[in-house]
């Protein structure tokens, strides 16, 4: 029950307020202005102050502002000597959360400060809420700043081929990835990745992955090999219904290769020199952080002249419009079939998102989206 500040020189109400029955209630008292400015400046054990406000002899709410040195946040009751509409009035715009007029009755003595007190504590909670709120909202803020840096975000493009690569996050954090680093002899790693669900778990178990992928390719290690020692030490992790579909390739931009394996992830999307767009012939495994016993396996693909590679994420092609239709493979591949072999990577990738976001047309992203793209020239 709250403390309760009393600001009145009325001896009579002091007697009814040090009456025993209260049980709880703490009163303190200030017969006079200067008492009362000392308890109010050192007013953190105070919960509430019931206020006098038409005594000839005290400041009333005035008191309040007179605290030049501290500001006082305690709910205020106006305590009349008489019942004087005017004046009850002009104490709630001056602040006061309610009001009591003399002669006071026990009862509703304490019923008045059990109320307010109550009700300030429910705004105080929730003020405290909003700032904890605010405050997990500035950490997300700079996480998903944080993940947005880690991707690539410059592509430049090689002799005689294109490369780009984008992710559209269905929340705040994304528990997509993709990547591309430089390996030895002007080689390129290629990632693309999509983790089990979505938002900050999701999230934090892509920072894990993309981190432990990059760090086994940069070893020197092939496609296969990365994918089962990067599932092994996911598997040793144990992190509970959290896995990872991947395919990775490694580029060679001297012989045209590229040298790949997947890990439970859609096959890419082949583009020929003609036009016509096919699913990629690739070898598959189970996803990552599955099962610890598990090898995967790899093949090449030779790109010629204007063909071209797409790999995504099952955010593009399950992405729905507000008919709840999706947008499926189907349409995917009309777009990269309309295509010419001039087209670049960028453009590739323009042109997918561009198709999606007119099919959903305005309907709420249900999953994160990623497309990388490379064309040989």
């Amino acid at each position: 029950m709250p403390k309760t500040l009393v600001i009145d020189d009325d001896p009579d109400f002091e007697a009814l307020c040090r009456q025993p029955g209260a049980a709880g209630n703490e009163f303190v008292f200030a017969s006079d202005d200067e008492s009362a400015r000392e308890l109010l400046a050192n007013a953190a054990d105070l919960d509430i102050a019931l206020v006098s406000v038409d005594s000839d002899k005290l400041g009333g709410l005035d008191l309040f502002k007179q605290l030049s040195s501290v500001r006082v946040r305690i709910p205020r009751i106006a305590l009349l000597s008489q019942r004087d509409l005017q004046t009850a009035r002009k104490a709630m715009n001056d602040g006061a959360a309610d009001f009591l007029v003399k002669p006071v009755e026990r009862a509703d003595l304490l019923t008045t400060i059990e109320r307010v007190f109550k009700s300030c504590e429910e705004r105080r909670q929730a003020w405290r809420n909003e700032a904890k709120l605010s405050a997990i909202q500035r950490e997300i803020t700079i996480a998903e700043e944080i993940q947005r840096r880690i991707l690539p975000s410059e592509f430049e493009d090689g002799l005689g081929y294109s490369l780009f690569a984008r992710l559209a996050s269905a929340k705040s954090m994304s528990g997509d990835f993709y990547d591309i680093f430089d390996l030895p002899e002007g080689r390129l790693g290629l990632v693309v990745a999509d983790v089990s669900g979505k938002g900050i778990p999701a999230a934090f178990f892509m920072a894990v992955a993309r981190t432990l992928l990059r760090a086994t390719a940069l070893t020197g290690t092939s496609p296969a090999d990365c994918l089962t020692q990067a599932n092994a030490v996911l598997c040793r992790h144990d992190i509970p219904n959290m896995f990872v579909s991947a395919f990775y390739g490694i580029f060679d931009p001297i012989n045209w290769t590229l040298i790949h394996a997947s890990a439970g992830h859609q096959p890419p999307l082949h583009l020929d020199a003609n036009g016509t767009v096919r699913e990629l012939e690739a070898v598959d495994g189970l996803v990552l952080g599955v099962s610890e016993e598990l090898s995967y396996s790899e093949a090449v693909l030779h790109l010629k002249p204007g063909e071209g590679l797409v790999i995504y994420t099952d955010g593009l092609s399950e992405a729905f419009n507000l008919k709840r239709q999706q947008f499926g493979e189907d349409r995917a591949l009309a777009v990269l079939s309309g295509l010419d072999r001039q087209t670049s990577a960028l453009e590739i990738v323009d042109a997918l998102f561009v198709a999606q976001e007119a099919f959903m047309d305005g309907a709420e992203r249900g999953d994160d989206t990623t497309v990388l793209a490379l064309r040989r020239i």
